[in-house]
C-alpha cells in the first residue's frame, strides 16, 4: 500500500466518524426536544384567545394542557393521584365549582381551638378522638371531575401525590377556574408510574390582614419584638413602653 492510499483511507475513516458523531446528537436534540415540558414552562394566554374551552390533563407528563378551540392556550403542572389513590383516566365534563372548597373525606381532626390533633385523616378509616371535630382539607379553586375526584389548588410535591385529584399551582388554579364554565370537556390520558421526577411548587401562605391602628391586629409578631422592653431609670425604679 502506497503512503497516498494509505493517507487517503485515514481521511475516508476521519469524515466517516465525524458524520457518525454528528448523526448521534442529532438523535440526541430530537429525544430531548420530546420529553415533557418543565415546571418553568407553565403559561397561560387564555384571557386573549376566543373559542370553545377543552382541558387535557396527561398524568405520564403530569402536565395539563388547555385549548379554546385548536389552539393551546395554558399548560401548567400537576399532581395527580399517588399509586393508592390513582387518578382515573377517560373522557368527563366539569360538573361543579367551587371556590372555596372543602374535601369531606380527607382533612385533619382538630380541638375546640382549631389546632391539629390528627392529621392527615380519611374520616372512612380514621376514628375521630373524642372532643376533636373533623375539618377537610383546602382545595380552594375547586372544579369537579368525575366522583370525588376534581382540579384545585394544592401542593405539588414533585410526584403524583394525591388521593386522586388533580393538583395545581395556585395561579394556574386561578387562571383554569376563571376561564372553565360548566360542562367543558375533560380528558385524562396517560400512566402516572412513567412521571419524572420534578421541582415541588408550594402553595403560597395566606396574606396577612391590613394593620388598623385601635383593632387586635395591630400588633403583630414583628411589630412585637419591635416595641421597647422595659428601661431602668435609677435603682430599684423601672418604666414600662
Amino acid at each position: 500500500m502506497t503512503l497516498a492510499n494509505s493517507l487517503f483511507r485515514s481521511f475516508l475513516f476521519v469524515v466517516c466518524l465525524g458524520t457518525a458523531l454528528s448523526s448521534c446528537s442529532s438523535t440526541s436534540n430530537e429525544e430531548s426536544a420530546a420529553q415533557p415540558e418543565r415546571k418553568s414552562d407553565a403559561f397561560w394566554i387564555g384571557d386573549q384567545v376566543s373559542g370553545s374551552p377543552r382541558l387535557v390533563i396527561d398524568l405520564s407528563a403530569q402536565r395539563i394542557r388547555y385549548y379554546k378551540g385548536e389552539k393551546l392556550v395554558g399548560v401548567s403542572p400537576i399532581s395527580s393521584g399517588r399509586e393508592s389513590h390513582s387518578t382515573v383516566t377517560g373522557s368527563f365534563r366539569i360538573s361543579q365549582k367551587s371556590r372555596y372548597h372543602r374535601s369531606s373525606l380527607y382533612g385533619d381532626y382538630v380541638d375546640d381551638a382549631g389546632n391539629v390533633v390528627v392529621s392527615d385523616v380519611d374520616v372512612r378509616k380514621d376514628p375521630r378522638p373524642p372532643g376533636t371535630r373533623f375539618l377537610g382539607a383546602k382545595m380552594n379553586y375547586f372544579m369537579r371531575v368525575v366522583g370525588a375526584i376534581g382540579m384545585h389548588e394544592g401542593y405539588l410535591p414533585g410526584y403524583p401525590a394525591s388521593h386522586g385529584c388533580i393538583r395545581l399551582p395556585t395561579d394556574m388554579a386561578a387562571h383554569f377556574y376563571n376561564a372553565t364554565p360548566h360542562g367543558t370537556p375533560v380528558k385524562i390520558v396517560g400512566n402516572a408510574a412513567l412521571a419524572p421526577y420534578e421541582q415541588p411548587v408550594t402553595v403560597p401562605a395566606p396574606a396577612e390582614p391590613a394593620s388598623i391602628p385601635g383593632s387586635s391586629n395591630w400588633l403583630r409578631p414583628e411589630r412585637r419584638s419591635k416595641i421597647p422592653k422595659r428601661q431602668a431609670l435609677a435603682p430599684g425604679t423601672t418604666l414600662y413602653l
